[in-house]
């Protein structure tokens, strides 16, 4: 799965795309300490060295605050969100680190934004209303992958607490994404764990 950042913010005149690749790219003031250096900033609020990092494990790429004392955010559906240790990012995130305070403007920050490949194809395989089931399934799984998504967490995270839907309904949901994939030569990306749950993978 490809996976890159687009870097953009006050100060910073085109935006810049960087390839994430190995296990570790790591985020900060400094670029002689750092893969991705987020400058200007005048008021030093970014961490010199390693203000966050970005980690893989698997096929997921995941955010991770370095313990700065300004946080590192996420922004996700439009609701800002600060990382508690480490998240998994998934297609569309925007990492968000604070480069400026204005008393009447507010915050103003660095946003590295997170696209993949193969989370872009999903989102535009399944796409409009209907397909609403089948993108909270893709995204449950894509936030666990390549961890085992459990019937239980995806059931959870297609009806919430809502009673009476049955592993049959959740399987014919992820039977209909496995099609709308297929297109994208991507369907044997899902798996089945028999009793157990379904499992993305990204990577070959």
């Amino acid at each position: 799965m490809d996976a890159k950042i687009v870097v953009s913010g006050p100060g910073i005149a085109e935006q810049a795309t960087v390839a994430l690749s190995g296990e570790r790219i790591t985020v900060g003031r400094l670029p002689d300490l750092n893969d991705i250096a987020l400058e200007p900033d005048p008021e030093h609020l970014v961490t010199r060295a390693e203000h966050c990092a970005f980690e893989r494990s698997g096929s997921t790429w995941s955010i991770v605050d370095g313990g700065s004392v300004n946080g590192t955010f996420v922004r996700r559906a439009g609701e800002l969100k600060r990382v508690e240790g480490r998240l998994p990012l998934r297609n569309g995130d925007v990492v968000c680190i604070l480069s400026s305070m204005d008393h009447q403007d507010g915050a103003h920050y660095f946003e590295l934004e997170y696209e993949t490949t193969a989370d872009s194809q999903a989102t535009r395989a399944a796409k409009g209303p209907e397909a609403a089931e089948e993108c909270l399934s893709y995204d449950a799984m894509a936030e666990r992958s390549p961890a085992l998504c459990t019937h239980a967490e995806l059931m959870h995270a297609v009806w919430g607490d809502e009673p009476m839907h049955s592993r049959e309904e959740l399987a014919k949901i992820v039977w209909e994404l496995r099609k709308e994939l297929e297109p994208y030569d991507a369907g044997h990306l899902i798996e089945n764990e028999r009793g157990l749950g379904y499992r993305l993978r990204t990577c070959p």
